[in-house]
């Protein structure tokens, strides 16, 4: 039985073993319900920002890793005097920095010697190379695996700290978004983030 409320929690008395009653603190159905209802809404609301804030969280980590790569492709170029590349192996989902090309004589190819990798699936938020729906940046060329550098998906620095034009792109399982572009005169990098329906220079 419930009695009514006189200022503190709910007050129910229920038999002791021997027979006699003693007081027990609980919480109504009603009571329960109405917490459950505003926990539900509140979840509601949080979870899809904190969704996308970590999503976005997770495509600027692999992107300054892979901005730290170049940076480091261009400092070995120059102190080692040989070439030094960043490899994007789509299939696998990786990036590579590379300090040659095997025997083969192919960049990006498994026989590479590896300085260091990054495994994009790692970084969390499905992440993967590609643009999704949102197409390339304007103006340049389109892409089906995520990456239009023309040397086997590979960004490649010389001593002379120049190297080929190309871009990468990288998405999350629910469209936070970014792009990485190299152009080919002083081999510096661009970041683009997508904001809406646009890609947005950082």
């Amino acid at each position: 039985m419930i009695f009514p409320f006189t200022g503190h929690n709910s007050v129910r008395r229920v038999p002791c073993e021997k027979g006699r009653l003693r007081n027990t603190n609980g919480f109504t159905l009603m009571e329960l319900l109405t917490v459950v209802v505003v926990v539900g809404v509140i979840s509601a609301i949080a979870i899809p920002s904190f969704s996308s804030y970590y999503e976005e969280c997770c495509v600027n980590a692999a992107a300054s890793e892979i901005t730290g790569m170049i940076k480091e492709a261009k400092q070995k170029a120059l102190t080692a005097e040989q070439y030094y590349a960043i490899g994007f192996n789509t299939d696998a989902g990786t990036v590579s920095l590379l300090s040659g090309r095997g025997h083969d004589g192919t960049w990006n190819t498994a026989d590479d010697p590896v300085v260091r990798s990054l495994r994009l699936a790692d970084k969390g938020g499905g992440l993967r190379f590609g643009y999704g729906t949102y197409g390339p940046l304007p103006g340049l060329a389109s892409t089906t695996d995520g990456v239009t550098f023309q040397t086997n998906n590979t960004l490649v620095c010389n001593q002379d700290l120049t190297g080929n034009a190309g871009t990468v792109y990288l998405i999350t399982r629910f469209g936070a978004a970014m792009a990485i572009t190299m152009n080919s005169r002083d081999f510096g990098y661009t970041l683009y983030k997508r904001s809406g329906n646009r890609w947005v220079k950082l």
